[in-house]
């Protein structure tokens, strides 16, 4: 994978479709939260609503059961008190006690009285009358207002209904009555109805009616519910309300006074179970927003591909145009923009293909890096002071060598001869400046310094020995004569640049420093070695080289030039290399730019 596919994490279809997405989303679920909100709201309102309409009905029908109570209650202390005979006396009062079941005995007392002065019985309150007579009325009776209690007998539930009967001219009690009740209408009252729970409790927290006959049988007490202890001690006479029991289930709960006997009417409903409607809502509405954003992504997904596909067509003809390859065909459909564009990059890359066709011919006539500097007007006519190490080398005897051959076989020979030269030249950083004859001009340092530009030198100079060895192997086997040449290396101040006319320039080094490198180029063949290097050059890598030191007078010179012979080198472990092959050395021979001694 190549290093622009690697950066191409996050493609425009993926973005396209996230953002579209997560707009969808966001809105889905924003539209999903306010309705169901909303809809939650309401159908809270409609839950409360409808525990506060049930309370409200069961405590009217209770006020109405204990009101009608009273008054069968009050008739039979009434027949009590009549002056009947005995016969018709008894036969009224179990009228009474057979219209109302649920009536099981009545005693009337006077207060402080020690006994009831009167108790009548139902047929069904045999087993109980001993505690029955001994059930006084509750203090409330006394003070002129109706009292309801839970009682047990004999392990079993009753209601003591406990109420004033005489009053005397000062409003002051003098006679009250106690009506002990069996449960039956009551709890059929309280039964089941509905999704919610409704049951009656008294002021104390009992529980006087139940749907639950095992909790009226285990005689349980609410007092430590909260919807209880709020109706208990709130002076309101009904309230709605949320509550946590102590098992943490949350209720959605409604209390209502009945009005007598400080009785209270409790209706609730899970509000989980309250809830199960607006969770299907919200489950349906989820289903709903999932199929519509499916439908979109979709249709986004398959949008995105109109776009994505044409940009990564034209990301694919970049990276051609980037690898080199101008003569790509461009296939652009459609009338948009990217077809525009598309279009266009057709047209860059017949234009880069141009210019690249130019200025592969322009290396020709200059080194890479000089051209790529010339093209980007990094090089301007006129030139700058700067330091660099500048190479001269020439084919000894050439003149001669070229005697022996047609004009055909010299081009031939010079090709080859330059094309392995430089190429060490160019391997090692160095930049050929030009070619004479048989003479190859090269510098390191301009017109860009480099790190090492004059170590680079030597080391290129040290390959194109070895590398003329193998050059003339190759000669040899074809019958043909071996060469030899000389180099030279000197560093120094030059002047770099564009040498001519805004018509015609030519990049070159120019000054001292490139005359003294030619000058010491003509001193190997003086002393019969290929290579000799200034003491400027020596003097920056003297630790690196193994050398044999020489000197000449050459001409334009008014002093003589000291020069070394390189041997070799010094590895990384310190250790010598010689390098040193069948033409590295030869028969010395004067030069006519030195002067003789």
């Amino acid at each position: 994978m190549s290093e622009e596919k690697k950066k191409l994490k996050i493609p425009i279809g993926f973005k396209l479709v996230s953002i579209t997405a997560t707009l969808l989303i966001t809105a889905t679920l924003l539209v999903i939260f306010i309705a169901t909100k909303l809809f939650s709201d309401d159908f809270k309102l409609f839950i409360q609503g409808s525990n506060s309409e049930i309370s409200d009905k069961l405590a009217k029908q209770t006020h109405a059961y204990f009101s009608g109570l009273v008054g069968t209650l009050t008739t039979i202390t009434e027949i009590q008190n009549q002056g009947l005979k005995p016969d018709k006396k008894t036969a009224a009062i179990e009228l009474q006690f057979e219209r109302n079941e649920e009536v099981l005995a009545v005693s009337i007392w006077s207060k402080d009285a020690p006994r009831p002065e009167a108790v009548d019985y139902s047929r069904g309150a045999e087993k109980v009358r001993n505690q029955i007579e001994v059930l006084k009325p509750s203090t409330k009776a006394w003070q002129g207002l109706m009292d309801i209690k839970r009682i047990s007998i004999n392990g079993e539930g009753y209601i003591a209904l406990s109420f004033p009967l005489v009053v005397d001219s000062g409003k002051n009690v003098i006679k009250s009555a106690v009506g002990v009740l069996n449960q039956t209408k009551l709890i059929q009252t309280y039964g089941k109805k509905g999704v919610g729970l409704s049951y009656l409790v008294d002021k104390e927290g009992n529980v006087l009616a139940h749907p639950d006959s095992k909790i009226l049988s285990q005689g349980a007490n609410f007092k430590d519910v909260e919807i209880v202890k709020q109706m208990m001690s709130s002076n309101e006479n009904n309230k709605t309300m949320r509550f946590i029991d102590k098992d943490g289930k949350a209720y959605l709960g409604v209390f209502r006074k009945v009005g007598v006997g400080d009785m209270g009417v409790i209706t609730q409903l899970p509000e989980d179970t309250a809830y199960t409607p607006v969770n299907k809502v919200k489950k349906r509405a989820t289903l709903a927003a999932g199929i519509i954003l499916f439908l979109s992504f979709s249709f986004i997904y398959f949008f995105s591909r109109t776009l994505t596909k044409p940009i990564h067509y034209l990301v694919d003809l970049t990276r051609e145009i980037a690898n080199g390859n101008f003569k790509v065909k461009v296939n652009a459909k459609g009338r948009d923009e990217i077809s525009a564009l598309t279009k266009s990059f057709g047209q860059m890359a017949s234009g880069l293909a141009e210019r690249d066709k130019l200025k592969e011919t322009f290396n020709k006539f200059h080194s890479k890096e000089i051209a790529d500097a010339i093209l980007k007007g990094e090089i301007k006519l006129g030139g700058t002071r700067q330091k660099a190490t500048v190479f001269f080398s020439d084919i000894r005897g050439f003149t001669s060598l070229s005697e022996e051959l047609t004009a055909e076989q010299v081009v031939e020979m010079l090709n080859e001869y330059m094309t392995a030269m430089v190429s060490e030249i160019t391997s090692h950083k160095g930049v050929v400046d030009k070619y004479v004859g048989d003479a190859i001009m090269a510098v390191w340092g301009a017109p860009i310094p480099k790190p090492d530009d004059t170590w680079n030198a030597v080391r290129a100079c040290l390959s194109m020995r070895k590398r003329l060895e193998s050059f003339n192997t190759e000669r040899i086997d074809k019958g043909k004569k071996p060469i030899k040449m000389g180099m030279g290396l000197h560093s120094g101040d030059l002047i770099a640049g564009n040498i001519g006319s805004n018509e015609k320039m030519e990049y070159t080094v120019i000054g001292d420093t490139v005359n003294t490198a030619s000058r010491i180029e003509s001193m190997t063949k003086e002393f019969g070695t290929d290579l000799l290097i200034s003491e400027e050059v020596y003097n920056q890598i003297q630790d690196r080289v193994i050398v044999e030191p020489v000197s000449a007078g050459v001409k334009g010179k008014s002093k003589a030039i000291k020069a070394f012979k390189v041997k070799g080198y010094y590895d990384e472990n310190k250790n010598p290399v010689i390098i040193s092959t069948a033409y590295s050395s030869y028969e010395a021979e004067h030069s006519e730019k030195v002067k003789a001694s």
